[in-house]
């Protein structure tokens, strides 16, 4: 369903376009995608030529997830027309778009080969006020300053205002055009079952919600199901499966009558792999019937239950007939340099096509939100191959909301490269602790009686802590000389490491720190939770925040994790590779 909005301009060659895109959820991505209803002589792989960046990069990977978010393909051979498709354009971070969360944005893009005249109709005049400036005016108009629609607006600004070089140089009084997103406003509201949710927070009462993602309500039992419908039905939709409890099977039998199913008194589940779980309510004379089914089908399981028996229970009797090495505890991989472990109560590997990834299922049980794992790290387990799936036991009572003042990082994080030298080095990685660095600054002490004027660089803060660092302009006893006259001063050598260096100067700096450290993911106990071990420092200094010293590329989400829980970062050895 595209919908794109022309506006011809009285403008020579030019015309303004507006285009609605919907923004879908996969494996731990934001994916803008162009919303396309099949027409005569289409087939996909034209279309797929034709579309975006991700089919241009990874073709492979463009497929997956076009067959993720179009499930009502079942042969892309074969598409007729009138249907409905989405095509994956771009991968987008969660602000790119300020609409992104009602899952649709409207993009304004300009064609224009002379914009000498101004007219227009989707633009309006404007007389810039006392304290207007152009990124207000656009950001009011397109959204958050510098976001794809924002620079979208600031284009359209630049074309409609050839006179202004300058965009931080307007007065007070000046007129100019404003380009006025007239259509923005129209959507297309995408269908009920658009996205697919990951992260999963199930209360076992018998509602659904999904972390992270724009849902329709939550779906509400009916109160006169039997407990069991209730119970099984938390289990079928923890463990992504299908359940069968309403209506009877006749399985035909050769020289007898049909066998007929109750499945109101034997329900199941059916997994993804085909697995079915028959439940049976506390009878231990089943074995005739279990029989009889496991000729039919292949894999089947039965899990005695009894009217009280809890989730966690039911869960448990159901891992334990399945138990054949198929599910773990824990798993590991490493992401540049950063190692990362994943626990859960229960880890289970999801079916996947040939070439694609083995992806895993990690279920945990937990008591309240408050311990659920955090939607950035959800979503970057999710981007590999991890579905994390916490489940709410019982009924959570409402929590107090307080007033959580914590710092806002919103330059990201401070890069050092280090391919200066170590004095270039150490001069950035002291402006970024907030010190001040002096080159050359001159020392007088004492040697062996006789004073001495030299020069060394000179390190300071805000609360009048000095130390001075040498880079081997002294030798000997020198430095007992220069202590002994009351300066602090260390001396890093051209043979020293990032990681000595780094030691050095913390020390110097009288900052407790913790090497490689550990963050649990989640708050709660490790046995069932995420831990990232990241290469570098970690710094615990009197009141101010910690600050991470990474030795190591950090990606995006784990960068969104830290400077959520009011950790600043520095990264060293950052050598210009895209965080992701």
């Amino acid at each position: 369903i595209v919908t794109v909005f022309f506006m011809a301009c009285s403008m020579a060659s030019a015309a303004f376009y507006y285009k609605s895109y919907i923004v879908r959820y996969d494996r731990g991505w934001n994916i803008l995608c162009e919303p396309y209803i099949v027409k005569k002589d289409d087939w996909i792989f034209k279309l797929f030529r034709q579309k975006g960046e991700i089919s241009h990069r990874d073709f492979p990977e463009f497929l997956g997830i076009f067959k993720r978010l179009n499930p009502h393909i079942s042969d892309m051979d074969h598409i007729r027309p009138g249907q409905r498709i989405v095509i994956p354009l771009k991968k987008v971070d969660d602000d790119t778009f300020s609409e992104s969360s009602s899952g649709v944005v409207t993009i304004p893009f300009f064609s224009a080969t002379d914009i000498s005249e101004a007219k227009t109709k989707p633009s309006i005049d404007y007389r810039v006020k006392t304290g207007d400036c152009v990124s207000i005016l656009i950001s009011e108009r397109y959204g958050k300053y510098g976001t794809e629609s924002y620079r979208a607006g600031e284009q359209l600004f630049r074309k409609l205002n050839p006179q202004i070089e300058n965009l931080n140089l307007i007065y007070a009084g000046q007129m100019i055009r404003l380009p006025e997103p007239e259509m923005k406003n129209t959507s297309l509201s995408p269908s009920p079952d658009d996205g697919a949710a990951v992260h999963e927070k199930t209360n076992l009462s018998g509602s659904t919600a999904v972390a992270g993602e724009k849902t329709s309500p939550a779906s509400v039992l009916k109160v006169d199901e039997k407990p069991s419908d209730s119970l099984l039905s938390n289990v079928a939709s923890i463990l992504d499966a299908k359940l069968f409890n309403r209506g009877s099977y006749y399985l035909p039998r050769r020289g007898q009558e049909d066998f007929k199913l109750d499945l109101s008194q034997t329900p199941f589940i059916k997994l993804e792999d085909g697995t079915r779980i028959f439940f049976i309510m506390g009878a231990d004379n089943q074995k005739p019937e279990m029989t009889i089914l496991k000729s039919f089908w292949k894999d089947v399981y039965a899990v005695n239950i009894d009217s009280g028996d809890s989730t966690e229970h039911i869960l448990d009797s159901v891992f334990g007939e399945l138990e054949t090495g198929g599910f773990k505890q824990k798993l590991n991989f490493s992401d540049q340099g950063v190692d990362v472990e994943v626990r859960g109560k229960w880890i289970i590997e999801k079916p996947s096509e040939e070439g694609e990834p083995t992806r895993h299922l990690c279920i945990t049980l937990i008591h309240s939100s408050k311990e659920e794992t955090p939607a950035s790290i959800v979503r970057y387990l999710d981007q590999n191959n991890i579905i994390i799936k916490d489940i709410i036991l019982g009924k959570s009572a409402p929590e107090p909301k307080t007033k959580v003042f914590r710092l806002i990082n919103t330059r990201g994080p401070v890069d050092i490269k280090t391919n200066s030298g170590h004095q270039a080095f150490v001069r950035d990685f002291l402006v970024a602790m907030g010190y001040q660095y002096i080159a050359d600054k001159q020392i007088s002490f004492q040697y062996a009686g006789i004073p001495i004027d030299a020069a060394s660089n000179l390190a300071s803060d805000n609360n009048g802590n000095t130390f001075f660092i040498d880079f081997g302009t002294f030798y000997g006893d020198a430095f007992q000389a220069i202590e002994k006259s009351g300066y602090s001063i260390i001396q890093v050598k051209d043979t020293d490491t990032l990681d000595n260096i780094i030691q050095k100067l913390l020390g110097a700096m009288d900052v407790s720190f913790t090497k490689n450290p550990t963050f649990l993911a989640a708050k709660r106990p490790a046995v069932d939770n995420t831990k990232l071990t990241i290469p570098g420092f970690l710094t615990d200094y009197q009141n101010a925040p910690q600050t991470l010293i990474a030795l190591a590329p950090l990606p995006h989400r784990v960068i969104q994790y830290l400077t959520d829980n009011n950790i600043r970062i520095i990264q060293i050895n950052f050598q210009g590779k895209k965080n992701e």
